[in-house]
């Protein structure tokens, strides 16, 4: 049996509708395609055999030219093509299914997509086309932005002029201190009490350096300690609390120096004062602000603890040269208290013997152990 009988009457058809075209269909393409080059007719592939594992809606085509005659070529010279396709072909593209995901988007030619067979879903990609809405979501978000940094600049500036505002309220004329009173001074010398003055007077009572006019008054060698104070609207008052004078002594070079209870050195004179108790003996020649040996100090503190009874009878006080303490009566009596030590306690007992034997039969008082002992006249 040969190809063309073992051929179906399906196939047979196909190929006369493809390749046999008659004299009438010919004038009349001639007819409709005067301008064009040539005609071009598909027709299947006799080559391709359908077998058992080829499906049979799908049908491999290949394209070949159909001669015409030389009067038909030279009517359709100047025309480019005529692809004649065979019908049977249209309908097996036209029976294939078509995904219902993808409906609708044949005519978005800029849409590509992509079907992923393991995940089995569809993933659009869409062409460069920009999203219409991310130019606006991007200048909100500016906006916000700048809106934000606004706030936060307003805000501080308004901190920062508000702290303008009050510190040149406070620093106003308006409250400047126009009075200065002093209170407690004696014997502080009087430059330091104008130059204190003057820092205070012109300040504000809010903004004003009281450290500064504190620093001056410390610095005199009578003042103690000092507190300053400012009153609304425009007063300042500075309380100075002097050092006390308690004893003198003489130094090496026949100055005399005033000491206080806690043996600061208040002042030096060429003179002797009488209105202090003298600590007999010479001592160390300092300067006034300086502090004293612990030998004067305890002096100071003994003649502060003097009763009321004995400080009348008190002549003066000695300080040996091993650094002990004594002290001499009106009558002559001597008193030895030995090293500066737990003095309160042997003074408590020289007032106890002293109530109980008169004075002017005793020449020596000794409390230097702590127990007294007598020497009589």
């Amino acid at each position: 049996m040969t190809d063309s009988e073992n051929e179906s009457p399906k196939e047979r058809s196909e190929e006369i509708s493809v390749t046999e075209v008659s004299d009438q269909v010919l004038q009349e393409l001639s007819g409709l395609f005067s301008n064009r080059e040539s005609v071009t007719v598909i027709e299947p592939d006799a080559s391709v055999e359908s077998s058992d594992d080829t499906p049979t809606d799908i049908i491999d085509v290949t394209v070949s030219v159909v001669e015409v005659d030389a009067s038909l070529e030279m009517e359709l010279s100047e025309t480019e093509s005529v692809v004649i396709v065979d019908p049977s072909i249209e309908e097996v593209r036209r029976s294939e299914p078509i995904d219902p995901l993808l409906n609708g988007m044949a005519e978005d030619t800029g849409t590509l997509v992509v079907i992923d067979d393991d995940l089995d879903r569809v993933v659009i990609v869409d062409d460069d086309r920009p999203d219409p809405t991310f130019e606006e979501r991007q200048r909100r978000s500016r906006r916000r932005e700048r809106l934000q940094k606004v706030k936060w600049l307003k805000l501080a500036g308004a901190i920062v002029g508000s702290v303008v505002v009050v510190i040149a309220l406070l620093a106003s004329p308006i409250f400047a201190i126009r009075s200065v009173t002093v209170e407690g001074t004696v014997y502080t010398s009087k430059d330091v009490l104008v130059a204190v003055k003057k820092t205070l007077k012109g300040a504000s009572v809010f903004t004003v350096n009281t450290r500064r006019a504190r620093e001056l008054l410390l610095a005199d060698s009578w003042v103690s300690d000092v507190r300053i104070t400012t009153r609304f609207p425009g007063r300042a008052l500075v309380e100075v609390a002097e050092r006390v004078p308690v004893i003198w002594y003489v130094g090496d070079d026949q100055k005399a120096r005033i000491v206080d209870a806690r043996g600061h050195v208040i002042a030096v004179l060429a003179g002797w004062p009488t209105k202090y108790l003298r600590v007999g003996g010479v001592g160390p020649s300092l300067e006034a602000g300086a502090v004293a040996d612990d030998v004067y100090r305890a002096a100071a503190q003994l003649v502060l603890a003097l009763p009321d009874e004995l400080r009348p009878l008190v002549k003066s006080l000695e300080v040996s040269a091993g650094g002990e303490l004594a002290m001499t009566l009106a009558g002559g009596t001597l008193v030895r208290f030995g090293p500066p030590n737990d003095l309160q306690s042997k003074l408590v007992a020289v007032v106890v013997l002293l109530r109980r034997q008169n004075p002017s039969t005793l020449a020596i008082i000794d409390v230097s152990t702590g127990e007294p002992t007598v020497q009589i006249r």
